[in-house]
């Protein structure tokens, strides 16, 4: 293997894949990533380099065009590599394999000697899905996986939660991609115009992983345009210009989500967002570690929000809001509220109970495309 790349293409390249590939892990190849340089190793099997990294659930693959020296392929320290690259000086970087699993990558003054592993011990590529992907607008995608992905759980036990769902919606005459997260404390939903889905899910419901939907999500950081998404009964697919994602779904049943929306939170609030956001965050620096309990407080036309602990103190903010209620007094977890309010964009946001031991819905004022429930915690 012998080629020669641009060091901020390099840097660049490798960066995409350090979501991926693992750097603790039992099977030593997963920390490495596999670089191959051929004549139809670039984009669009163009004279390039190719670089791919897995975990056994996600699998990401970036190609860059370059002329080729010496056609060959080779698995290097994924961290370790991207360590050098960054550290190199602007230029041309020169990398050739030598024997025994080495390469040597020069530039400038600067000289390298990294061990690897043969390609061979590299797990294997999942094939392409067959037919035409479907095109979904990347911004699209983009604003609902940063709405709903904080609220799938981090608790790989409860398996069927960490998963966020997707499904087709039809509103108003509008195909939407609905995407719903849940870790059993919260839920968040969040709808997003995709004209040509029912090429993709058609009835069908899928659930992703939270870790592979974000690595997708990443493909909408490069601009504006289309993600183009391929499912099959195991993987869903996503590419983007020269970078392609594989993700294995999750084989569980997510639950009825339909079945918790409140239908009868009579009484709302109107509130600043902005405002809202910031006095969570001040009162919140008090709030107890573990469980960041913070208590609201709706009374005539303003809301204060406080939170007290025997080890630390106490701390309270009021509010001006738009409410006709009676008093309710309810505490939540503070970081689920501000989950639910980053993912609205408008001024004005609505908060709908029914008492003070009901789950609240959190939503846009205006917006009917998202909405977050929260349970509410108990404060003594």
């Amino acid at each position: 293997m012998n080629f020669t790349v641009d060091r901020d293409q390099f840097e660049g390249i490798l960066s995409r894949i350090q979501g991926v590939a693992e750097r603790r892990h039992t099977m030593p190849i997963l920390s490495h990533t596999l670089l191959t340089a051929g004549p139809k190793a670039g984009p669009t099997g163009s004279p390039g380099l190719t670089l791919v990294a897995s975990d056994l659930e996600i699998v990401i693959r970036c190609s860059q065009p370059l002329d080729v020296v010496e056609p060959g392929s080779l698995a290097l320290p994924a961290r370790k590599l991207f360590d050098i690259a960054k550290v190199l000086p602007k230029g041309p970087v020169t990398l050739m394999g030598r024997e025994g699993n080495y390469v040597e990558i020069s530039a400038g003054r600067g000289h390298f000697r990294l061990a690897g592993l043969g390609s061979e011990e590299f797990p294997e590529m999942p094939e392409r899905p067959k037919g035409r992907p479907v095109a979904v607008d990347s911004e699209t995608f983009r604003k609902l996986v940063d709405r709903v992905s904080p609220f799938a759980t981090g608790d790989e036990t409860r398996y069927n939660l960490s998963g966020v769902l997707l499904e087709k919606q039809e509103e108003e005459g509008k195909t939407m991609l609905r995407m719903v997260a849940t870790d059993g404390h919260r839920l968040a939903i969040a709808d997003g115009e995709a004209p040509n889905l029912a090429g993709l899910l058609g009835e069908r419901r899928v659930l992703v992983p939270r870790k592979g939907l974000i690595e997708i999500r990443k493909l909408s950081d490069g601009g504006p345009g289309s993600l183009e998404l391929s499912a099959t009964e195991k993987f869903l697919f996503a590419g983007k210009g020269d970078t392609e994602v594989w993700v294995r779904l999750l084989d569980a049943d997510f639950p009825d989500y339909r079945q918790v929306v409140p239908r009868e939170n009579r009484i709302v609030a109107s509130i600043p967002r902005g405002a809202f956001l910031d006095v969570l965050k001040r009162v919140s620096v008090m709030a107890p570690d573990k469980v960041n309990s913070v208590r609201l407080s709706f009374s005539g036309k303003q809301l204060e929000v406080s939170t007290s602990s025997p080890d630390l103190g106490e701390a309270r903010d009021l509010l001006p809001i738009e409410y006709e209620g009676p008093t309710v007094k309810v505490g939540f977890n503070g970081r689920y509220l501000q989950d639910a309010l980053g993912g609205i964009s408008e001024d004005t946001v609505r908060m709908e109970l029914k008492d003070e031991i009901s789950q609240v819905i959190v939503r846009p004022a205006a917006e009917k495309n998202y909405l977050a429930i929260i349970m509410p915690m108990r404060i003594l």
